[in-house]
């Protein structure tokens, strides 16, 4: 499934981690992380999904429409 905002990674990951107040970890290069090449293939191509489709025929309302609202309502429910 796919929210209404896409983001790379790596701003998620940042996003996240401001909200749990942490030093995001750092960036790791795809050839020096140790992945299966299952695992980097997925890594190394770049998805980009439209979620306008599901919404519009499914009838589906997202409960959190991007990963902000999602990661913050988590964050909240924790703290």
């Amino acid at each position: 499934m796919a929210d209404d905002e896409p983001a790379p990674p790596q701003d998620v990951i940042a996003f996240a981690a401001a909200l749990i107040g942490v030093t995001p970890p750092p960036a790791v290069a795809i050839e020096d992380a140790g992945l299966s090449p299952m695992a980097a293939s997925f890594y190394a191509e770049v998805k980009r999904v439209a979620n306008a489709r599901m919404k519009r025929e499914l009838g589906v309302t997202l409960a959190y429409p991007t990963y902000r609202q999602g990661l913050a309502a988590i964050a909240a429910e924790r703290a």
